[in-house]
């Protein structure tokens, strides 16, 4: 079984691609890399479209940014693997089966845009967890994965405090910090997981 990688822009999947290289991991790897684009219709469209055109199976391992709301001064630097995934639009539930675990288990919120009313925090589904994750692609990997019956595993690192408009002068360091957060995930320890998680279900 093929381990297909996806991230969302091409300087971050060339920044994975080049960093599990680097890690020397003496493996027998068969790994495909798809750049799967941000928002919604860009993922179904992207990641069906290798998956119709690629019958071997796959074990899918979405690796991204999310936005999280807690304390704007705590520090997320912590990846975490999605576990459900909550339209907000609808308030429906969809769980992402446990195929395996390499990083803590959470909820992710997901919709059609990125969230920018803080009144969508104050009531309703969002008080049920302390915790707060969301994205916008989280749910499209996980439909598709699903509709194809591939397993798949979805990555987050929490980045993004939701509203803070980050100053010009941020960007760049903000940037830095997130290519940081990418070189720096135990990539070693993530794919022997996978890869031992795929020969015991061959």
């Amino acid at each position: 079984m093929k381990v297909l990688l996806i991230a969302s822009t091409p300087k971050e999947l060339k920044a994975i691609k080049e960093w599990i290289k680097k890690a020397n991991l003496k493996m027998n790897l068969n790994i495909d890399y798809l750049c799967c684009g941000i928002w919604n219709y860009e993922v179904v469209s992207s990641l069906e479209h290798y998956l119709t055109q690629n019958s071997a199976p796959v074990f899918i391992w979405n690796i991204w940014v999310c936005d999280y709301w807690n304390s704007e001064n705590e520090e997320k630097s912590e990846p975490i693997q999605v576990s459900s995934i909550i339209n907000i639009h609808t308030e429906k539930e969809v769980i992402i089966p446990p195929f395996l675990q390499i990083a803590s288990l959470k909820n992710c919120f997901s919709g059609e845009n990125i969230i920018l009313e803080n009144f969508r925090f104050q009531n309703g589904i969002w008080i049920w967890y302390n915790e707060i994750y969301f994205d916008m692609e989280s749910r499209w990997v996980g439909f598709v994965a699903s509709k194809y019956k591939y397993p798949r595993l979805i990555l987050r690192l929490p980045f993004y405090y939701i509203w803070i408009k980050t100053e010009s002068s941020k960007i760049e360091k903000s940037l830095n910090d997130l290519e940081f957060s990418l070189k720096n995930l135990p990539y070693r320890e993530y794919l022997w997981k996978i890869l031992d998680w795929i020969s015991k279900t061959a």
